[in-house]
This record gives C-alpha cells, sequence and structure tokens, in this order.
C-alpha cells in the first residue's frame, strides 16, 4: 500500500485565519481542498510586533583604532565593562608606549587623547610567562586591584600626596612603616606590610615613604594582586607583585626612565587619569598585535 502525506496549511487573509485541510489521494487529480474558517480578532494580526525586553547597545559601531578595538574586546568578554585604560606599545620590547582612556557610549567605544607612558624596561610581557625582577610590564586585561593595608586599611589608590580626587576606589595616604613586599615566596610577597626603612630593602620590597617623586599618586593595577597572589608562599610562582600606574621617574638629565614593571605618565596626564577611573576600569597593556589578538 502507498502511504500518502497530508499537509495543512494556513493562510491569513484580511484578518481571518484560514487553515486548508488538503485530503490526499492516489492521484493528482482526486485532490480537494476543504477549508475551515477561523475568526481571529483584528486586534491580534493589526499591532506591530514588541519586544518583551530593552535592546542594549553593548558594541556600537564597528571599531577602527587600535585602542577602540582593544576596548571593543573587552566590553565582548567582561560584561558590565564601560572604561578600559589602553595602553599600548608598538613592539613587546618596546619601553615606551601610549596611554588612552576608553569610555563606552550610546554611539560605541570612544578613545581620548593618547598620553605618553613609560613601562618595563624589557618591554612587555604575558603574565603567566613573566617573573618578577624580568624588567617586563605584565600584558594583559587587569582590574583595578583593592589591597588591605597592615593596618586594616582597604585602599586601590595610595600616594606620598594628598588624595588628588579619586572616586573608583579608597584613597591611602602613605604612612611610615608602609612596606610593599616583593621578595619572591616570602609571605610579605604582594602585600603592604609594616615594617622600618631599613627592614625593607630593595631593590625588591619598596618602602613607600622613601619613593616620594613617583609615588606621589598611584593606582593599582590587578596584575597577581591579593586575594590571590601567587609567589606569597614556597613553591609558587612569582608572577609579579607591586604592580602600579603612577608618575614618570627621571634621570640626571632630566629624561623619563623607564620602569621596573609598572606604567607611568607625566604628573599631569596621571591627574587627570586617576580623577576620571571608574570602578569598573580595566587596564589593557600590551603591544598592538598582541593585545588586539587576546584582549
Amino acid at each position: 500500500m502507498r502511504q500518502l502525506f497530508c499537509p495543512t496549511r494556513t493562510l491569513v487573509v484580511a484578518g481571518l485565519c484560514a487553515a486548508l485541510l488538503v485530503s490526499c489521494a492516489a492521484e493528482p487529480a482526486a485532490i480537494a481542498p476543504v477549508a475551515t474558517v477561523v475568526a481571529v480578532p483584528s486586534a491580534a494580526v493589526s499591532q506591530p510586533a514588541t519586544a518583551n525586553t530593552t535592546a542594549v547597545r553593548a558594541t556600537g559601531p564597528r571599531p577602527t583604532s587600535t585602542c577602540q578595538q582593544v576596548a571593543f574586546q573587552v566590553g565582548l568578554h567582561q560584561i558590565g565593562v564601560s572604561q578600559v585604560i589602553v595602553v599600548l606599545t608598538p613592539t613587546a620590547a618596546s619601553s615606551t608606549g601610549t596611554l588612552q582612556v576608553a569610555e563606552r557610549t550610546a554611539v560605541g567605544w570612544v578613545c581620548g587623547a593618547a598620553h605618553t607612558a613609560r613601562l618595563g624596561k624589557n618591554g612587555t610581557r604575558p603574565l603567566l610567562q613573566r617573573r618578577s625582577g624580568d624588567g617586563t610590564t605584565p600584558a594583559g586585561v587587569f582590574p583595578l586591584g583593592v589591597m588591605t593595608a597592615w593596618d586594616g586599611q582597604v585602599f586601590s589608590f595610595f600616594g606620598n600626596s594628598a588624595d588628588p580626587g579619586v572616586t573608583a576606589g579608597p584613597y591611602r595616604r602613605v604612612r611610615v612603616g608602609d612596606c610593599f613586599g616583593a621578595t619572591p615566596n616570602a609571605p610579605s610577597y604582594g602585600h603592604l606590610v609594616y615594617r622600618t626603612a631599613a627592614n625593607c630593602p630593595g631593590p625588591d620590597d619598596e618602602y613607600l615613604p622613601g619613593v616620594t617623586g613617583a609615588y606621589e599618586h598611584a593606582a593599582l593595577i590587578g596584575a597577581n594582586m591579593e586575594p590571590n597572589v601567587s609567589g606569597d608562599a614556597p613553591g609558587e610562582t612569582p608572577y609579579a607583585a607591586a604592580i602600579f600606574l603612577h608618575r614618570f621617574s627621571y634621570d640626571a638629565a632630566g629624561l623619563t626612565k623607564p620602569t621596573a614593571g609598572c606604567v607611568s605618565l607625566a604628573h599631569a596626564d596621571l591627574l587627570s587619569v586617576l580623577r576620571v577611573m571608574r570602578s569598573d576600569v580595566r587596564f589593557a597593556i600590551g603591544d598592538s598585535a598582541w593585545l588586539v589578538a587576546n584582549a
């Protein structure tokens, strides 16, 4: 016996929904349509379709500049981020680059002025490939760091000068005894502990009251930072410690110096950036090609 498939077809005509039940026979000539008409209120077809929720434009127009491309990628991968500090170098070996603040707006990502920035004397290196003391700035995307000092104060910014007006997080005025531990595999590594200047030796540990120039004001870049610091216990890999955004250091000739791993700016540029930062900010750091591919 031959099996036949009998389709049901639906038409909408002048506000009426007509369901056409097509019978099937062995021969095409025997097909005869039978229509069943079901009334549907006219409002059901006269009103335009509406969405239940409002669409959010998270990306905007296609980005064009490298800064926009990086911010765009960060915004796609980290939901809710509306501000990215983009630090770009021409190559991974470069110790000089640019810093721009990118903002997500109704028309897409908009990048601000490009400030000259200094980075590690040996360039940049992805965080998990670098080691403390190698002279590179960690490459990657990092949040604004949050730390707890030896006296219990929680902070994201610090400095030897008064709070310049930051709003993204708490500011700590540097105090006597503030020692930032950077000796790999010591309990103080990556933490702000209390020590005298004599017991906070360089080049690893940093006695913050003694760095009055570069640490006039600084922001914590959350690369291997509390609460999960790798390297503060024996056997752990010391990826990075004391990675900050701070003011330029200068040599005897008055020229800017590369850093040991931080990002630095001119005084006025630093203040302008610190004051516009928001708590959801991300730092995107690296050479242009690597960062576009990995942000």
